[in-house]
């Protein structure tokens, strides 16, 4: 495992970056990008060579993908480390806001594309946490695997989606502070709530209800 350093907090909450290109949007859903943005958003400071190890890519090439995602926002030079032998890079601690008008095909495709990445990364997390879960102490062992298809409005979808952000939110801004408290561990939650396709609309008003 790679030493890591840690970037202190931004003195104040930057602008969010905004994406509203579907261009930038399918660039951005690149695999190795994907898993630095992941690793930096941890408040870890990591170098190319750090990054490559994550990535499974050379050095050079995370390099560019690190120059990439500092062209759009994500990432940032952190100061050179006592040893100045390599560059490290941090997250900027900035926001993301994504803009896409999904109405389009081409903005559909976009982010579809940034959806799939997410959560192929997040399946292979959750596969290998249930493959080798023999081996993890027993408090951690039963990780929550689960979901739900629920009969909803499109208001109460929205309720639900709100509750779920409500929950995640005081965690997300101790992590953004850089907190760690003791006994913590990196854990991936993810929130889907989506409604199914409609195939065929009149299943969905000819349904019984109770």
């Amino acid at each position: 495992m790679p030493k890591t350093h840690r970037q202190p907090p931004p003195p104040q909450e930057a602008p969010a970056v905004r994406v509203a290109e579907p261009r930038n949007i399918r660039a951005l859903a690149h695999p190795a990008r994907i898993a630095i943005i992941n690793a930096l958003a941890t408040g870890e400071e990591l170098t190319a060579t750090q990054c490559a190890e994550l990535t499974g890519l050379s050095p050079s090439a995370t390099a560019y993908h690190l120059t990439f995602l500092e062209r759009y926002g994500f990432a940032e030079s952190a100061p050179l480390r006592p040893d100045r032998r390599e560059r490290p890079w941090r997250a900027t601690g900035r926001r993301t806001s994504v803009e896409l008008d999904t109405s389009t095909p081409a903005g559909a495709a976009a982010a579809a594309s940034v959806a799939a990445a997410y959560f192929d990364t997040t399946r292979a997390i959750a596969v290998e946490f249930t493959e080798l879960a023999h081996a993890e102490p027993e408090e951690w062992r039963d990780g929550a695997l689960n979901n739900a298809d629920l009969w909803l409005t499109a208001k109460e979808m929205q309720e639900v989606a709100d509750a779920l952000q409500a929950v995640l939110e005081p965690y997300r801004r101790r992590s953004r502070r850089g907190k760690r408290p003791a006994g913590t561990r990196r854990v991936r939650v993810m929130n889907v709530v989506v409604p199914h396709r409609r195939v065929h609309r009149e299943l969905d008003d000819q349904t019984p209800r109770s």
